[in-house]
């Protein structure tokens, strides 16, 4: 393929908006309801800039969930860097972590809802060919935790009834996503805005609460 010119490069003001109007408009559209047309017009450039920046559609879409990526390997890496030795041999010290993972996620989907409803609409509008996109942009994340909690369960200080470590992670996922995708539904049949502080520090006290309860820390049994 020939380079192309460099008079048509976009700035990195430019590129940053691209991502951030694409990542709305998938999270809140989906990927089939979203063009390149529409993403091109709110970012305020032309369709032949965009087509610079990104290939296709799909190439845009891969960029969208590289970046998500990376600024969720951040939020885990800071809270991550913290284990030493006494973190899968002490149950108060993996309660702390995983505490301070939890909440460090929660305070990210409460600050910018959309990355929950990226992941979202990707569940129910998955595009044809992109199981890369969870291999290489969500599976690493899920296996550095369970790592983890691999070692503390062979070290004896979590005894979860359920032999699948796996399935417990995947399982706050999907408290998290559904709670801040939707908000928790009342006996009145009202939503509760997930956005509220009451109902975010309310739903952090309760994945404290499941955790534990599924992991079985070894001083509280």
């Amino acid at each position: 393929m020939s380079e192309k010119p460099k008079s048509h490069a976009i700035d990195g003001s430019t590129a940053d908006r691209i991502l951030e109007v694409a990542t709305t408009f998938f999270a809140r559209k989906g990927y089939n309801g979203t063009s390149i047309r529409d993403i091109a017009r709110e970012a305020d450039i032309s369709i032949s800039t965009l087509y610079y920046y990104a290939k296709n559609k799909n190439d845009l879409y891969r960029q969208v969930f590289e970046e998500v990526y990376n600024q969720e390997i951040e939020t885990i890496g800071k809270v991550l860097k913290r284990v030493d030795q006494y973190t899968t041999v002490d149950p108060e010290a993996l309660r702390n972590l995983l505490f301070e993972l939890m909440d460090a996620l929660i305070d990210r989907s409460s600050s910018d809802p959309d990355l929950i409803r990226l992941w979202a609409q990707r569940w129910i509008d998955k595009p044809e060919e992109s199981d890369y996109i969870d291999a290489d942009y969500s599976v690493p994340l899920y296996q550095m935790v369970e790592k983890i909690l691999e070692e503390a369960e062979a070290n004896g200080i979590i005894k979860p009834d359920l032999n699948n470590l796996s399935l417990v992670l995947h399982s706050f996922t999907w408290l998290h996503y559904s709670f801040f995708s939707h908000g928790r539904l009342t006996y009145g049949l009202q939503v509760e805005d997930p956005l509220d502080p009451d109902q975010v520090e309310q739903f952090r006290e309760y994945t404290r609460l499941f955790v534990s309860r599924m992991l079985r820390f070894s001083d509280q049994i």
